[in-house]
């Protein structure tokens, strides 16, 4: 991958990242605000999951863009973070 190719690779990689983080608080706001039918009001638990499955994307897309650029420094520490709250949301499943 040459240089130039990179860069705008990354820059698509943190667009989609931050797209991914404001879809997701879209779709968690939407979900806890839709009326259920159902008994059993499980509208905060899917709201978490779908927090849940964007800071999992977004750590994805975010290990990717340290991976090829290794800059900026902070980046590492906000991925140590996301690893670890996606890591502590699949603690109940155990």
């Amino acid at each position: 991958m040459m240089p130039h190719d990179a860069l705008r690779f990354t820059r698509w990689v943190a667009g989609f990242s931050i797209v991914t983080v404001i879809v997701g608080l879209i779709l968690a706001v939407y979900v806890l605000q839709s009326p259920t039918s159902s008994p059993v009001n499980i509208s905060g638990v899917l709201a978490l999951s779908v927090l849940w499955l964007t800071n999992l994307i977004t750590l994805l897309l975010n290990a990717v863009y340290w991976f090829i650029r290794r800059w900026p420094k902070w980046l590492l520490v906000t991925i140590v973070v996301q690893a670890a709250v996606t890591v502590m949301g699949l603690l109940p499943l155990v």
